[in-house]
């Protein structure tokens, strides 16, 4: 009786360790990848595929259980060398990538299939159980190279367009205002635009002009004090310059800004004189 008892007990002890055992065990699935299965675009330079399971995978016994179990293929059924690496900071990852050590022609455009064999078996020993794939499109360079110089294209002339007409607007107002720089002095125009009497607008600017006549005589006044400074008598009748003098003081006929302004002045003067000769002519045939 006492032996049948303990035959019992180690039968149900055997029997729940069993159990445990088998319900502990999870199958192995593949929970997610990237590239995504049918995804477009994706990159030719170090072409690969990284995927997630839900077991922890990269022991010493599942590498070389699964030496053999991932294979990339070309749309022709072409063979792409791979590398697999297991990720030591998330044992649940695997990433399949194309070897480039070896002599690779990965083609844009091109459609590739990653084939995950059923055998694929993680740290416990479970297995994927069916074959899964991925399949993938890479990235069409030539359209996207196309597209990029259109958009350069595109850019450039957007920036030549605004460019020439800010150059253009710019030249248009320069030359507006030089066109009102260089226009005479039209008392008409001038009483129009205030609302004066021609005489009190002929008033004022000759006053003005006498204000800026006054100025420059001042100015060339000082000139003048200066370039006879600039000579000096020395006890054996010999003279030292004190300083550079202008061109004009050896003969040559360059005319300088300041000769030039003077010669503009006197025709605006002599001009304004025929002027006002012509008005007090017509006042008294009036």
């Amino acid at each position: 009786m006492k032996r049948t008892g303990v035959i019992l007990c180690l039968a149900a002890l055997i029997v729940m360790i069993t159990a445990s055992v088998c319900f502990g065990a999870q199958s192995l699935e593949i929970t997610d990848t990237y590239p995504a299965d049918g995804q477009d675009n994706t990159t030719i330079e170090n072409m690969c595929v990284k995927i997630w399971l839900n077991n922890e995978m990269g022991n010493e016994k599942s590498e070389k259980a699964n030496e053999d179990c991932f294979e990339i293929t070309d749309n022709k059924g072409k063979k792409v060398p791979t590398r697999v690496f297991y990720n030591p900071e998330d044992p649940k990852q695997i990433m399949v990538l194309a070897d480039t050590t070896k002599n690779l022609n990965i083609k844009d455009n091109t459609e590739y299939t990653l084939t995950i064999s059923g055998d694929l078996t993680d740290n416990d020993g479970n297995t994927l159980g069916h074959e899964q794939t991925v399949t993938f499109k890479t990235l069409n360079q030539s359209q996207s190279t196309q597209i990029y110089m259109l958009m350069m294209v595109v850019m450039f002339g957007g920036m030549f367009f605004f460019t020439s007409r800010q150059m253009k607007k710019q030249r248009e107002k320069e030359a507006e205002g030089q066109k009102v720089k260089e226009e005479p002095f039209n008392p008409y125009k001038e009483a129009k635009r205030t609302g004066k009497s021609v005489e009190e607008v002929m008033a004022a600017h000759e006053k003005e002009e006498a204000k800026k006549a006054a100025k420059e005589a001042r100015k060339a006044a000082r000139h003048n004090a200066e370039e006879e400074e600039e000579y000096e008598e020395e006890d054996n009748g010999n003279f030292k310059v004190k300083r550079p003098r202008p061109i004009s003081a050896g003969g040559s006929s360059y005319i300088t800004g300041r000769k030039a302004i003077a010669e503009a002045k006197k025709a605006e003067e002599e001009r304004l004189a025929r002027r006002r000769a012509a008005n007090a002519k017509k006042k008294k045939k009036k």
